[in-house]
This record gives C-alpha cells, sequence and structure tokens, in this order.
C-alpha cells in the first residue's frame, strides 16, 4: 500500500464522516425547530379552589354589607368561578373553602397585629453633649 492510497482513503472516510455529522445537524435543526412549532404553550397556573376562596373572600371583606350577605356573595363568587373554569363544586364545599379562607385570613390578620405589638422599642441616642465632656 503507498502513501498515495493511505491518503486517499484517509480522505474518503474524512469525507464520509463529514457528510454523516452534516446530515445528522440538519436532522436535528429540523427535529427542534419543528418541536418548538408543536409545542402550545402551557398556562403558568391552574388556580386551586382555595386559591379562588381566598380572592373571593378579601374581595367580599371590602363591601359594605353585613357579614353574612359577604359570606352569600363570596359562596357565589367562588361557585361561578369554579363553574367557568369547569370544576365541579358543590354550594357546601365552597360554602366550607370560604369559611376557610376567611378562619386563615382572620388567623393571619391576628398574627400581623401580635408582632406589630411586640416589635422592639427604639432606644435613645447619646447626645452631643456628652462627647464634649472630659
Amino acid at each position: 500500500m503507498s502513501l498515495t492510497q493511505i491518503t486517499d482513503y484517509v480522505t474518503v472516510i474524512a469525507l464520509v464522516i463529514v457528510a454523516i455529522a452534516t446530515g445528522v445537524d440538519t436532522a436535528l435543526s429540523f427535529y427542534i425547530k419543528r418541536a418548538g412549532e408543536l409545542h402550545k404553550p402551557v398556562p403558568q397556573q391552574v388556580m386551586t379552589i382555595d386559591e379562588i376562596a381566598k380572592f373571593v373572600v378579601s374581595e367580599a371583606a371590602t363591601l359594605d354589607v353585613s357579614g353574612a350577605e359577604k359570606k352569600a356573595r363570596a359562596v357565589q363568587a367562588l361557585l361561578d368561578q369554579a363553574k367557568q373554569e369547569n370544576k365541579p363544586v358543590t354550594e357546601s364545599v365552597a360554602k366550607g373553602a370560604v369559611q376557610h379562607a376567611y378562619d386563615q385570613m382572620s388567623a393571619e390578620q391576628a398574627q400581623t397585629e401580635a408582632t406589630q405589638n411586640n416589635e422592639a422599642k427604639p432606644i435613645g441616642f447619646v447626645s452631643g453633649d456628652d462627647q464634649n465632656e472630659g
């Protein structure tokens, strides 16, 4: 086998490797592009009944009506939203979710008030006159 034959074989093998690599690159590029086109965006978040209940309770708290009326409106708003999102919810579950959200909101407010009452009191500052003595 002469040097020319070895050079020819190496050249042919190199061309075959380049052709295969180019083919794989083209196929992968097409696949990645096509996969990006086919995938539909997924909703960022699906709200649970508890999360909806928190929102409707917060909204009801701003109304200028009695507590029973606020609860009734919150339950109705929760039922409407659940129906809109195709989530089967009974009225008793909606009432429980609203009551639970109200209880959590009340507990958080009580905890916030307790924390604010226990905050550290600022101490007095040393006046500039004390530093001049001496």
